[in-house]
Formats: structure tokens, sequence, C-alpha cells
């Protein structure tokens, strides 16, 4: 029984190879779409290295090829060297490529160089010519200049009243919501003084708020400022005032005569957080410095050429320490500076800047912002009571300073001014609220921004 078995087996097996050979008529089934699919698609160029390590993703559904990170403004792509792969190659008879920059129209044989610098239109077809597939290879490069900022008028008319002191601070409540918070002082005699917030996604948006507590005409509302998530606001009498949110306002118990405040210190990885102050000690103005625990500590005696007033201040990190810097202002004898002053504890200030050096004029009002990796310092007010629209950097925390080229500058229908807020958004935009074009006189209710392009790519 067991030998008829294989025999029929041997016979049927003979039998079904006899038919699939002499029948000239016979096909393999196939999937035509998948026949005709591209699998991978990569470019090279000679002269442009990191070509070859662009991902390029590959839409089946519409047919689409394309690069989702750009490559760098000006890269220049009339040919590349490009390698396709496909789903099943031995079910692929021809590839045939349409060039939109040329107009050619070729059967291309898989190793031509193709000008790439506008679309280039793939046209797969499978072995037997029944069945085709279209794909539109796109190569995304960047239009717009990198490294250039580009500045416009956000909005106007941010308050209802005419301020002649304001001042703007992000500031996160003790519950984590985030806001701005505008305080000004209103042109006129003695009048109270006014606080408008507005959303962290919305500037253009304000609100205005109550405010108590704060006596009328003694506060200086310019060196505002929030340390540990409390707002502190320094006064003509030397006495200092502190909120939990802004609106009520109290005196600080136990604080010394405070004349001005610096800006607070955060806390590092090898030290404790303060907020610097200056204040007067016997008719000496000195430094001084307040811990979270709002217990102070007297520091030096306040250098002649230290700024009181009119100053541009900025916190950053360098060496595992954290700083805070001053730059420009007005001295205790009246006389303007152009120096960069910084402080690890409040207690101590080391001026940066060479005694000599002249890197920009004397001015007070300056803003100083850290952005993109470096110290900017916009605008000012000299002696003379011109207004500058200038912009400088620093790569080294101060101790020189150069004028910005052209990518950064402000444009022409933007006027000079000192004494604004200067922040940088969540969107990364370099943001200036308000200013002067005079000390005397009123805030411009204006709020510029500009944003590095670079800074934008991916973000949208």
């Amino acid at each position: 029984m067991k030998s008829k078995l294989v025999v029929l087996t041997t016979g049927c097996l003979v039998w079904l190879m006899s038919s699939c050979l002499g029948d000239d008529t016979y096909s393999y089934e196939y999937e035509p779409a998948r026949n005709c699919q591209i699998s991978a698609f990569t470019l090279a160029h000679s002269s442009i290295s990191e070509l070859s390590g662009v991902k390029f993703t590959i839409d089946q559904l519409s047919g689409l090829i394309f690069n989702t990170d750009s490559l760098p403004y000006g890269t220049v792509l009339s040919n590349a060297v490009c390698t396709v792969t496909y789903a099943n190659s031995s079910t692929v008879s021809s590839i045939q490529v349409i060039q939109k920059a040329s107009g050619d129209t070729i059967d291309w044989n898989g190793t031509d160089s193709l000008n790439f610098s506008q679309p280039v239109r793939f046209i797969v077809w499978a072995y037997d010519k029944s069945v085709s597939k279209t794909y539109d290879a796109q190569v995304n490069i960047h239009q717009i200049k990198p490294d250039t900022m580009e500045w416009s008028l956000y909005a106007t008319g941010l308050t209802q009243q005419t301020m002649k002191e304001q001042t703007v601070i992000p500031y996160t409540s003790r519950t984590g919501e985030e806001s701005y918070l505008l305080f000004g002082e209103p042109a006129g005699t003695d009048l109270p003084y006014r606080l408008y917030s507005a959303p962290i996604n919305n500037m253009s948006k304000w609100t205005e708020q109550s405010v108590t507590g704060l006596p009328a005409g003694q506060v200086l509302v310019s060196q505002i400022k929030e340390y540990e998530g409390i707002l502190y606001a320094p006064s003509t009498t030397g006495t200092l005032y502190r909120s939990d949110n802004g609106q009520e306002w109290f005196a600080v118990p136990d604080a010394p005569h405070v004349t001005g405040l610096i800006g607070g210190i955060n806390e590092g990885e090898h030290q404790s957080s303060a907020l610097a102050t200056i204040i007067q000690d016997n008719g000496t103005f000195r430094f001084s410095a307040m811990n979270k625990e709002m217990e102070w500590a007297v520091g030096d005696e306040v250098p002649t050429g230290f700024p009181l007033t009119g100053f541009g201040h900025e916190n950053y990190y360098s060496m595992y320490h954290e700083y805070l810097m001053v730059v420009g202002g007005r001295t205790a004898d009246n006389q303007l500076t152009n120096t960069t002053w910084a402080t690890l504890d409040g207690r101590t200030w080391a001026l940066l800047t060479a005694e000599n050096a002249h890197y920009f004029d004397r001015m007070e009002g300056v803003m100083i912002k850290e952005y993109d990796g470096k110290m900017y310092m916009v605008g000012g007010i000299d002696a003379a009571g011109n207004v500058s629209k200038a912009i400088y950097e620093t790569v080294d925390r101060g101790v020189t300073w150069t004028k910005v080229n052209a990518l950064i500058i402000l444009p022409d229908i933007y006027r000079g001014r000192g004494f604004g807020s200067i922040i940088v958004d969540k969107d990364q935009y370099l943001t200036i609220i308000g200013g002067k074009i005079s000390y005397r006189g009123n805030v411009m209710q204006e709020i510029w921004r500009g944003r590095i392009n670079r800074l934008s790519f991916g973000s949208e």
C-alpha cells in the first residue's frame, strides 16, 4: 500500500511540472501597486557633504517624497546623484523622470544626476508596462536667511492712560500661572499706580488690575523686580514693599533703608539665591543682599563709578555659577557710564570692562537681554539726550561689546528709545515693550518684537 502511495504522489508532481513548463501563456500573480513602489530615496552631492545624511519621507498614498528638515538657506541642487530602492526590484522594468526645472523628460538609468532645484517627477513602470506609480520628489530648502532677525510692530495702545514710568515683568504665581505684569505710573501728579496683566501667549491683550498699598509718587516703578516668586518695589523714602500677586502691597519688615533694587540672583549649584539691592548706611551707599528667608547681609561700599539708576540688568550662568549683570546707568555724582559690572552674591561687584574701554557711548536706559547664546544691549539715551536704536552684543559676558551687523538691526521706522522693558517670549521673539524718547518724556505704548529666522525653523 505504501509503495502505491509514493508512485501516485510522484506522478502528480511530474504532471504539475510538465503542465507549467509546457504552457507558454503562464504568468505569475503580482500586486500591481507594490511592484512599482519606491521604498527608499537618498541624494548625494560631491560638494554638499550633509546631503547624503538627509532623511526623505515617502508618502505612498499621495506619491510624495520630501525632507522634513529643510536644507540650509542658499543650498543649490542643480544636479544631485539620486539613489532609489524599490519594494521589489525584479518587477520594475523602467523609470521615467520629468525635471520641472529644465523641462526634460528622460528614461532614467538610475545613475545619471538630476536637477532638484525644482520638483522632480518619477514614473515607475511595472515589468509588463501594465501599471505604473508616480512620485513627486521635493527637496525643501530654507527660503529665508537663517541669521537675519525680522522685526515688526506687534501691538500699540497697551494701556488706556499715558504713563511717565513703566516696567513689564514676566511673572509666575505660586500656583504656577504664567503672565506678564505691566506696572505704570500715570503722567500727572501723585496719581495712583496702575497694574495691567496679559496672558503669556498674547501680549497684545492687557487687563487692568487693582493696586493697593503703594504710596503715590514715591515708588521707583522702573526698579520693580521679581525674586523667588515675590514682587519687590523700592521707594524714594527707603521703604521696600513686597507683593505676592502685584495687587496688594505691604512694607517689608526690618528692612534697611533701600535706595534701589538691582535684581534677583538665581539659586545655583554652588550658591544660594539673593535679591541684590543698594542701601544707605549712615550716609554711605552700600551693596546689600536679602535671601529668601528675608535675612539681610551688608556688603561692600558702592564704588564711585557704579550706577544707582538707569542701568540695564540681566542674569546669566557661567562656570557653574549664577550671575547678575548691570550695564550703563547713572552714578551717585550724576554721571552716565558705559561699563559692565557683575556679581554672584549681590554684596560684592566686579567691574568687567576695562576702565579706558569705549565700546559704546555713556548711556542710561539701556535694555539688556540674553538671547541666542549671546547678551544683547539695545537702545539708551546719552548725556546730550540723543536716543539710540543701536544693538550691541557680547560673547564674553560683558567684558567687550560689538555693534551688530545688518542682519540684526532694527528697521528704519523704529524710533530710538531708552527705559523700555525687554524680554524673550515663549516663541523665541526678542520683545521690546514701551520705552521713552527722552529722559523726562512719557512712555511709548508700543511692542516691537524680532526673531532670528533659524529659531523659528520647526516651531510653526
